[in-house]
């Protein structure tokens, strides 16, 4: 079905190093290639200074359409470090002493993305809503100014992110089916693909949306929806079989998850 939308918000997310971390991954840190869709709505509301939390109603699916690529050309290799993290109980154990003599930090394997050779990380975000949308026009606005709210990051706090081509797209039409693909897409939209040139395919399960769950104790979330999307590594074209993709302005064809 065809989703209602007038706009597209176009930007390129770029910075030195990135962890999207896997949700499913608990001791070892291991990170998704590309930002989930989840990641980047928490971006948006980082940029509008909207409180963590608060905003998963507010770029709903039926809302807002969120598609991503590594942006061509653009090579981006893993390495794992071990980062050195304080005790959870730390400045207890600072205020009230550590008679049994705990370990006051506590070490995790962290998979970091950087780019192959030396030079930044860059991906290409879609942001498709209708212009009746205020929240997603406010956002136009705030990118148009470089008003970055809270901040700009790569998944995590110490990995700070810029934005670059920054432009609205109104000139696109829906395609039921279409021989080509430049973005990520998910599993129910792939139906084939030919394998031509240098192509490396990457399979993933992902969340898609997050819900606010409150406890006694306290506030978290969880995932409402995990799906398996594909893409391509290095931001090439795809070719095969694809459904409800989108081709924009008259040479870049994605699909939105």
């Amino acid at each position: 079905m065809k989703p209602d939308i007038d706009r597209i918000i176009f930007f390129k997310l770029c910075g030195k190093f990135a962890h999207f971390r896997k949700f499913y991954t608990n001791s070892t840190s291991l990170s998704y290639l590309v930002p989930p869709r989840t990641v980047v709505i928490g971006l948006l509301a980082s940029i509008l200074k909207i409180p963590r939390d608060e905003y998963y109603e507010i770029f709903s699916e039926d809302r807002c359409k969120i598609s991503v690529s590594v942006s061509p050309g653009i090579e981006i290799r893993k390495q794992t470090q071990s980062m050195n993290y304080f005790h959870t109980k730390y400045f207890d154990l600072i205020a009230k002493g550590n008679p049994k003599g705990l370990a006051q930090h506590s070490q995790c394997k962290l998979e970091l993305l950087m780019a192959s050779e030396n030079g930044y990380i860059e991906y290409c975000i879609y942001i498709g809503y209708c212009s009746d949308n205020d929240t997603l026009l406010n956002l136009e606005q705030h990118l148009a100014e470089s008003d970055f709210g809270y901040g700009l990051y790569m998944g995590q706090r110490q990995f700070r992110g810029f934005i670059g081509d920054f432009r609205i797209i109104t000139d696109f039409k829906f395609l039921p089916e279409s021989e080509y693909l430049d973005s990520i897409c998910v599993e129910e939209n792939w139906t084939d693909f030919t394998t031509d040139g240098d192509i490396r395919i990457i399979s993933e399960q992902m969340p898609i949306h997050f819900k606010k769950v409150v406890g006694k104790k306290q506030t978290g979330r969880e995932p409402t929806m995990v799906k398996r999307v594909y893409f391509e590594s290095s931001g090439k074209r795809l070719k095969g079989a694809f459904k409800n993709c989108y081709l924009l302005e008259g040479d870049r064809y994605i699909s939105f998850y």
